[in-house]
């Protein structure tokens, strides 16, 4: 004679009581279980947001006028992350300008320079 399965909880290894498509023991196992898994995650785009967060923000910084140039020193000084960015966007002149948002920057042929225009204004594109 074959005894029916005893099925277990995922989150506590409680044996699992009452309809035969339960998957939890209760709602906070349920709860703590999806918390865990998603959590890794939430942190992980968390700390990629805080970076293009504090990017915008020295370049917006640093533009109040909308278009300027600076010495790339200077950005790197106040601890911006030339490797986070949202998008890269190709002129037709075959310059590429890193997005962080609506900020954008285009580094100088000669690699000292770094200059700075806000790519949007409005919902249309500032840099051709």
């Amino acid at each position: 004679m074959c005894l029916p399965k005893t099925k277990k909880c995922p989150y506590c290894n409680k044996i699992i009581e009452g309809r035969t498509d339960k998957i939890f023991c209760d709602d906070r196992c349920r709860n703590n279980f999806y918390y865990k898994v998603n959590n890794e995650q939430k942190t992980f785009i968390r700390k990629i947001n805080s970076v293009l967060l504090k990017n915008r923000g020295i370049l917006r910084s640093l533009n109040p006028s909308g278009r300027t140039s600076v010495p790339k020193a200077c950005l790197e000084e106040l601890g911006f992350d030339f490797n986070c960015f949202t998008s890269i966007h190709t002129t037709r002149k075959n310059r590429d300008y890193y997005l962080v948002y609506d900020q954008a920057y285009s580094i100088e042929p000669d690699g000292e320079r770094v200059s700075l225009v806000v790519f949007y204004r409005d919902s249309q594109a500032v840099v051709g």
